[in-house]
């Protein structure tokens, strides 16, 4: 219910063995890293509709390696 602005893998590491990250979310944040591996430089995971505050960083979870 809440936004993590970073993640990084160590924190998710943490995060999802306290299972704070759980059920959806770990698929798309592991789908998020096969793209960082593949040369994504990061990925943010957010809403459609917040596409403009997405770009600016001030909403959604950024992934990095």
């Amino acid at each position: 219910s809440s936004v993590i602005a970073f993640i990084d893998r160590p924190v998710y590491g943490t995060l999802k063995d306290q299972k704070v990250i759980f059920e959806g979310m770990i698929p798309k944040i592991d789908n998020a890293y096969l793209a960082l591996e593949g040369g994504v430089k990061s990925v943010i995971i957010g809403k459609a509709e917040q596409l403009n505050q997405l770009i600016n960083g001030t909403a959604g979870t950024t992934i990095k390696i």
